[in-house]
């Protein structure tokens, strides 16, 4: 009997791999191994539509376990992944069983990056069950201090207001989403959030957690009720060092998201790849989408490079971000009606190689996908014409 395909780490990168697989013909054995007992899952929601209670699990899901069965795709929950022995090509089971295989994809995402102090009144969040803690606590008049500033941070922040809390959000660095963010951008969501009634506070370092509140180095105590801490996901890259693969901050591939042992692949937010010569991590749901489908693609022997270009979107209140592509020393701004915002990111011959837009509701994801079609067109730009608000998009991408 041939050995069979597996999977381990069953959220959307992997989900997504397994459908991939059934969908471009394989039919051999397929196996799908989860630490969590849900089928996979989408991650954005947890933190918008699962904590204001307008989404569930279901609507999260890839699939429902009706469509696994139907798709002969096993299922393994509650039955950790233990060991990995790249060279025998098999790998142990929390119950000791070992299992062999013909191509192996890891897809074994991360974990929220924890402080060091433990206590009751933290709480995370990464998973939909973390999620489900985090909504039973956000009631109206709740005393909630956000640890971090990045894009959980914010989102939670903004939800919480939705239901009636009253927050506080502390971030150590100088701005908001700092690393991925233009300083304008992260201007823009200061002035939102504040507008909003988040107290937020940049620049500051906690000190302690206490019973009823959180105490920062500076000797000031703020009294809350709950502490949401969202500074970031540890990748989950145990499994690979222990077998003896290339890792870094992440488990590293080539450019067919291959790790360092033969026929095992890499997809998701632990994949280490390299973009303009750099390694990198890509923590979006783009990112999953594409590497996973990428990743079931050669395991199955075509042998495609992964080129994608990355991006990722979030929802603040009424108003949306989205990107596309990376940053450049050199950039210019088209300004949108109601104080949106369109960055383009220029490389030295007027090139786009990324854009990144502010705007109320939905209102840029016309011009990011437009933007994506002129980074591929690689064609030099009139910067007057970027950024010259009655002059489409449209109209530079036909020349």
């Amino acid at each position: 009997m041939n050995a069979p395909i597996l999977i381990v780490g069953a959220g959307h990168a992997g989900g997504r791999a397994a459908l991939t697989l059934r969908e471009e013909g394989y039919t051999g054995r397929l196996i799908l191994i989860g630490d969590e007992p849900h089928v996979p899952y989408e991650r954005p929601p947890l933190s918008k539509g699962l904590l204001q209670g307008s989404a569930d699990l279901a609507s999260c899901s890839l699939c429902d376990h009706e469509r696994l069965n139907a798709l002969g795709i096993e299922h393994i929950a509650g039955n950790p992944v233990t060991r990995l022995e790249p060279q025998q090509q098999r790998l142990q089971l929390a119950d000791g069983q070992w299992l062999p295989y013909a191509g192996l994809l890891l897809a074994t995402g991360g974990r929220a990056r924890r402080l060091p102090q433990e206590q009751a009144n933290v709480l995370y969040l990464r998973t939909h069950d973390e999620a489900l803690a985090l909504r039973d606590s956000l009631t109206p008049g709740t005393r909630l201090v956000v640890v971090g500033g990045g894009f959980i941070g914010l989102e939670v922040a903004a939800t919480a207001r939705g239901l009636g809390c009253e927050v506080t959000l502390l971030e150590a660095g100088p701005r908001l989403a700092g690393r991925v963010l233009p300083p304008v951008i992260s201007e823009a969501l200061l002035d939102l959030h504040r507008q909003q009634g988040v107290d937020v506070r940049v620049n500051v370092a906690l000190a302690s957690i206490q019973a009823d509140g959180v105490l920062l180095v500076d000797g000031q105590r703020l009294p809350c009720d709950w502490v949401v801490v969202g500074i970031g996901m540890q990748p989950n890259i145990e499994l690979a060092t222990a077998a003896g693969l290339a890792v870094g901050q992440g488990i590293r591939v080539d450019a067919h998201l291959r790790t360092s042992a033969p026929n095992i692949y890499a997809a998701g937010d632990v994949c280490e790849f390299q973009l303009d010569g750099q390694y990198q991590r890509q923590e979006t749901w783009r990112n999953a989408e594409a590497q996973g489908r990428h990743a079931a693609l050669n395991l199955l022997g075509r042998e495609v490079p992964f080129e994608a270009l990355p991006g990722f979107w979030s929802d603040q209140y009424d108003w949306g971000l989205q990107t596309v592509g990376g940053m450049t020393a050199f950039s210019v701004t088209r300004a949108l009606p109601d104080g949106g915002l369109l960055l383009f990111f220029l490389d030295t011959e007027r090139r786009l190689q990324g854009a990144c837009g502010w705007a109320r509701g939905n209102g840029v994801a016309k011009d990011i996908k437009l933007c994506e079609r002129l980074i591929s067109a690689g064609i030099a730009l009139d910067t007057a014409n970027l950024i010259n608000p009655d002059l489409s998009l449209k109209q530079l991408l036909r020349g």
